[in-house]
């Protein structure tokens, strides 16, 4: 996983200065390319920022990439030292450590290679880095890369092409404090938001799958509202009708009579859902009744069924509109 977020290192340049040329290496693909350019400086302008501008210059007009770079110091910018240290391996670091806290003081940068059985040491102050460092920036290079090379360590390697192989294979030592450019920032952010769009992708289907059951509790839910809706309707139904029934019987009680009984009961049995009474008066030979109807077309239907159950004269009085429906007075004769 780590090797896939690290840098592209297929191109690098490596380049050294031994203070009159300019060797350049440049590693593509495996295939190692040399150049050297002699170059003189203006004693009054920083070498540094020079020796970057000018390198930047030559890779240009070869056509090499600069993203990746490295570069070889010399000793005196530089601290080396090559020695065999007779203490344990585990130790090793602890002393090259103690040996450049000596030797350049309390900011330096050190590292060492163990190379036949020596330890070869390398150490540089944390101000002279970060000189190199802006140098190469200020002309849009990245310095992966800054080292200097024991004289011993392999004859047949310039300073360039040990520091354009150090690069290529992502090596110690490196004198760089900061050692992030190895990672290729533009798969990490790839990455980064690959993993954000799957947990947005997850996400989102929770969210609809929530949506969904939330969806299938409402219409449960619509369902039983209806329902009760329809009880209650139910409800209200019965209690107008025994509302009917207590007037029916308060009516009865009134008259104090028995054979009125059975008429009174029809009258209000054979009220339907769209007919209710609300007042039943006896007078004289007559029984007065009133009430209403949601439809006036249903009274006629009303004044059938009471003259076919009760074998009276049915006459009605009154009629009259309201917001409620219509209001209806009858009279039975003959009672």
């Amino acid at each position: 996983m780590l090797e896939f977020f690290k840098e592209d290192f297929s191109e690098v340049v490596g380049a050294y200065y031994d203070g009159e040329k300019i060797s350049l290496a440049r590693y593509l693909n495996g295939t190692k390319e040399f150049d050297e350019v002699s170059c003189a400086f203006d004693e009054d302008v920083s070498k540094i920022e020079q020796l970057a501008e000018k390198i930047f210059v030559v890779c240009a007009k070869r056509g090499w990439r600069t993203s990746k770079m490295g570069f070889c110091l010399r000793e005196g910018t530089a601290t080396t030292f090559q020695t065999i240290l007779g203490v344990p391996a585990k130790e090793i670091d602890n002393a090259v450590k103690a040996w450049a806290l000596a030797h350049v003081g309390k900011d330096a940068l050190f590292n060492s290679i163990q190379h036949d059985g020596e330890i070869w040491m390398q150490a540089i102050s944390r101000a002279t880095a970060f000189e190199f460092v802006k140098a190469w920036k200020k002309n849009s290079m990245n310095l992966c890369v800054l080292t200097a090379m024991p004289e011993t360590i392999d004859a047949t390697l310039t300073p360039a092409d040990f520091v354009a192989d150090v690069v290529a294979h992502a090596k110690t030592p490196n004198l760089i404090e900061d050692r992030r450019h190895i990672l290729n920032y533009k798969k990490i952010s790839a990455a980064i938001l690959a993993i954000f769009f799957c947990a947005l992708i997850a996400t989102s289907a929770k969210l609809y799958a929530e949506y969904q059951r939330a969806s299938a509790q409402l219409e449960n839910s619509q369902a039983e509202l209806k329902l009760y809706q329809e009880e209650i309707a139910i409800k209200k139904l019965f209690e107008i009708q025994v509302a009917e029934l207590h007037a029916i019987n308060d009516a009865c009680a009134a008259q104090n009579s028995k054979p009125i009984f059975p008429a009174l009961v029809k009258l209000g049995t054979i009220a339907d859902g769209k007919t209710f009474l609300t007042k039943i008066k006896s007078s004289n030979d007559a029984l007065e009744i009133e009430g209403t109807t949601e439809n006036p077309t249903e009274l006629e239907s009303y004044s059938r069924r009471l003259k076919k159950f009760l074998t009276h004269d049915v006459h009605t009085e009154s009629l009259s509109q309201t917001d409620e429906g219509t209001t209806f007075s009858m009279r039975l004769r003959n009672f």
